[in-house]
């Protein structure tokens, strides 16, 4: 086994990840006051669990590629500063709908 193909074991679930986000911004930016399918909480803690997973992972995939004197992966860090991004994202959407219902 390639010392890099170590990392490519991350990338479906780094995927997963910025799939979750992304249908957690469709559903907060969609969200109606009449149906509400899912609450701000459960937005805010699907993002902060994708986030603080995914930071996890990078962190893992520092340590590995410390260990092994391999270079990191890239493509692994870019899809984490997606998932960020896209945290921060559900979070202000979520944040800016609850002040305009007010």
């Amino acid at each position: 086994m390639d010392d890099g193909s170590i990392f490519t074991n991350f990338r479906p679930l780094y995927i997963f990840f910025i799939m979750i986000q992304a249908v957690s911004w469709i559903v907060a930016v969609s969200r109606k006051k009449q149906c509400k399918p899912i609450n701000e909480a459960a937005i805010s803690s699907i993002s902060f669990i994708c986030l603080v997973v995914s930071a996890f992972m990078t962190y893992q995939i520092g340590i590995l590629s410390d260990e092994l004197a391999i270079g990191g992966d890239p493509v692994s860090f870019i899809m984490f500063i997606v998932v960020m991004i896209m945290s921060i994202v559900n979070f202000l959407v979520i944040y800016l709908n609850k002040n305009n219902e007010k």
